[in-house]
């Protein structure tokens, strides 16, 4: 009752200081009352925000496993595939989380193979390492521009979807059904994307650095007007990319338009708190695949190139081009980034 209670409350007692915001000495001398009420406030919402979290972890309106689901962002209905982890529920008993769990958003790339959702869960594998590490998985559907058969994202660099959709709306919205909904826990929201689903990642990191945990991009970039925006804009982000040296489609090194990876990297790590100073540590090395990570003071960047392969899922499954089938040494992507996420939530680091 007090927490149905809590708005009003914050109105009431907000109200006759005048100055909201400036501290317990904000009340004048004829309210001393008030400043216990607003005691009272500030030990009450975070009290709240638990209890709201636990009422929807006790009360799950979607079962373990997959389904399709829709919300309506700008009147118009988007699709996607929800992924809710399985947890014990007591002995030879399994179902939905009762604690707050991570969850990972999973853009795929403009293309037109259909199912398209079937097909990035195919070559991204993101699902299963989901289920393997216990996170809910969300991975939406792209829109179609008319004349087209691709289905893809309107983000900064490529309109690939329907004139006039806002896909960060899309990703607003996808939060709030989830806070809604889910038992997730939302410190712990992680975003990935291949090739045109890279960019809408990134573009996500720079416009939400508040609502992200972590950005992982896998033949991605930002259009050269976006990244020097973004370099402008406050906002740490944990940063992951995986991009390849010969990518035709993506080239690693940039176009007119697009930045290079070196420049997306470069971009994250001044945000993210690097000077220049900091040196680069090899995470991962193979006849096929560096990644190297810098430890900058708000969040880490890292970065993955390998060599000689096609623009893929690195790591992942070839989708049936052979130009895409993993070899021995590549980096697995889809890991990797899971591994960083859970690294990074064990950490106590700043902006973590």
């Amino acid at each position: 009752p007090a927490c149905a209670l809590f708005p009003l409350f914050s109105w009431v007692v907000a109200w006759p200081g005048t100055a909201v915001g400036v501290g317990f000495g904000m009340f004048p001398q004829g309210q001393r009352g008030m400043r216990w009420a607003y005691l009272a406030l500030v030990a009450l919402g975070p009290w709240c925000a638990a209890a709201v979290a636990a009422s929807m972890c006790g009360e799950a309106e979607f079962l373990s496993g997959s389904r399709n689901v829709t919300v309506e962002v700008d009147g118009l209905e988007r699709v996607f595939d929800l992924y809710t982890p399985f947890t014990l529920c007591g002995e030879g008993c399994v179902g939905p989380p009762t604690l707050p769990k991570p969850l990972v958003i999973n853009w795929h790339g403009c293309n037109h193979h259909y199912p398209v959702i079937d097909y990035h869960l195919e070559i991204s594998k993101v699902r299963e390492a989901a289920r393997d590490y216990g996170f809910y998985a969300i991975t939406p559907a792209g829109t179609q521009r008319r004349g087209l058969t691709q289905s893809g994202w309107n983000t900064d660099g490529i309109d690939c979807g329907a004139r006039g959709v806002d896909d960060f709306s899309f990703f607003e919205a996808l939060l709030d059904f989830a806070e809604a909904h889910l038992c997730v826990d939302l410190s712990r929201v992680y975003v990935t994307g291949f090739s045109t689903g890279g960019f809408l990642s990134n573009g996500i990191g720079c416009r939400f650095p508040d609502r992200v945990a972590a950005i992982a991009t896998d033949a991605g970039s930002l259009d050269r007007l976006h990244t020097a925006q973004c370099q402008q804009q406050p906002g740490a982000v944990p940063f992951l990319a995986f991009h390849s040296l010969a990518d035709p489609t993506v080239p690693y090194n940039g176009t007119v338009i697009w930045s290079s990876q070196d420049e997306i990297n470069a971009m994250w790590r001044e945000k993210n708190g690097c000077d220049g100073s900091e040196d680069a540590i090899v995470t991962f090395e193979s006849d096929t695949t560096r990644c190297l990570r810098w430890n900058c003071s708000l969040a880490p960047v890292e970065s993955c190139a390998l060599q000689d392969i096609d623009h893929c899922w690195y790591g992942g499954r070839s989708g049936g081009f052979p130009s895409c089938e993993p070899r021995p040494g590549d980096v697995d992507a889809t890991a990797h980034m899971f591994n960083m996420w859970n690294e990074l939530a064990r950490s106590t680091g700043p902006g973590l």
